[in-house]
């Protein structure tokens, strides 16, 4: 089992925000541009496991990269894949 999680979201830049995630075993951290609605996406996806989905996914676009993360239900738990794709 993986440690505490930690999340960090904090405004950077001219509208941007840099992010981190965290656990026991890894770590991600990134900028994220003005380009998108970064944190509704993110708590959209997360309150859509409270109802019938097992799984969500969204997309953060970085330009000319892309960060998406997809999130799975196991019972009680949550895992947390984070993708980056490039140009």
């Amino acid at each position: 089992m993986a440690g505490d999680l930690q999340f960090r979201w904090e405004l950077s830049g001219s509208g941007g925000v840099t992010y981190r995630i965290a656990d026991g075993t890894s770590e991600h951290e990134t900028y994220i541009g003005y380009c998108t609605d970064a944190l509704a996406d993110l708590l959209y996806a997360m309150t859509g496991l409270y109802g019938n989905s097992s799984g969500e996914r969204f997309s953060f676009d970085r330009e000319p990269m892309e960060t998406r993360w997809l999130l799975r239900r196991q019972g009680t738990d949550v895992a947390i894949a984070v993708f980056e794709f490039p140009d």
